[in-house]
C-alpha cells in the first residue's frame, strides 16, 4: 500500500484472520473436527453477527433493519452495504457480517490513510470457511503497484497462520482477474479489484467447498 507499515498491515492481516477463524467454529454446524483449518487457529468463541443487507439484494437476500455504519471522522467509515457486491449466500449458507474485524483493521494506520470505508464479511458451514473484507478506496489511491503491496501485505498476514505463502497464481473468474496465493493447510486467499466501484475485495478461504472461489465468482458490482 501507499503508506508505509507493511509489518503493521501484516499483522493486522493476520489478527483479522484469526478472528474469522475463532467467530466461524460456534457459528458453524457441528461436523468432524476441522483438520482443514491450519493448526494453531483458534476454534472457539461467538458466532457470527448480524446478516447482510444488500442495497439492492434481490427478495432471498438476508436483511437487517437497519444498515450499520460507523468509524471515526477523517477516517475509514464501516458501512455493511458495501457487501452487496458479494451474493447474499452460497447455496444456501448465508454472507453474514463479521463485526469485529473492522475495529482491528482501522489500527492500521496504511488501511486508515487509504480506505475510506469498508466492511467485513463471514460464510461457514462445518469446515468450510471464507472470511475477508470489501474495502472502497480513497479517490486516487489505486494503482498497479498499490494492489500489489495490498495483496502482498494480506498474503503475508493471512499465512502467517498457516505456514506462509507457498505459492500464487491468478485466474479469470466471471470475466475478472482475481488473484490467488496458496498457504499451508489448504487456505488460499483471494484478492480482485472492481473498477466500477473501486472497491478491493479480499477472502480467504478454508475447506474443500472453496467459499471463497464461489464468492469470487459471483461479484455483483
Amino acid at each position: 500500500m501507499r503508506v508505509g507499515g507493511r509489518a503493521c498491515r501484516a499483522r493486522t492481516a493476520a489478527v483479522i484472520v484469526g478472528l474469522a477463524l475463532v467467530a466461524g467454529a460456534c457459528g458453524a454446524t457441528p461436523g468432524p473436527s476441522p483438520t482443514s483449518i491450519p493448526a494453531g487457529t483458534s476454534t472457539t468463541a461467538s458466532g457470527p453477527a448480524s446478516p447482510v443487507a444488500p442495497s439492492r439484494a434481490p427478495s432471498s437476500a438476508p436483511a437487517m433493519a437497519s444498515p450499520t455504519t460507523s468509524g471515526q471522522p477523517g477516517g475509514p467509515q464501516r458501512d455493511d452495504l458495501l457487501l452487496a457486491i458479494l451474493p447474499p449466500d452460497i447455496h444456501g449458507v448465508p454472507v453474514t457480517v463479521e463485526e469485529a474485524s473492522f475495529a482491528e483493521a482501522v489500527k492500521d494506520p496504511a488501511f486508515a490513510a487509504n480506505v475510506a470505508s469498508a466492511a467485513f464479511a463471514i460464510v461457514v458451514s462445518g469446515e468450510d470457511l471464507t472470511s475477508g473484507v470489501v474495502a472502497k478506496l480513497e479517490p486516487g489511491v489505486y494503482g498497479d503497484g498499490f494492489f500489489r503491496d495490498w495483496r502482498d501485505s494480506y498474503d503475508e498476514g493471512a499465512c502467517a497462520q498457516a505456514g506462509g505463502v507457498a505459492g500464487n497464481a491468478q485466474a479469470e473468474l466471471d470475466g475478472r482477474t482475481v488473484y490467488i496465493a496458496s498457504c499451508g493447510g489448504g487456505l488460499r486467499v483471494y484478492h480482485a479489484y472492481v473498477k466500477e466501484r473501486g472497491i478491493i475485495v479480499s477472502l480467504f478461504s478454508v475447506g474443500e467447498r472453496r467459499f471463497g472461489e464461489q464468492l469470487m465468482s459471483d461479484l455483483r458490482p
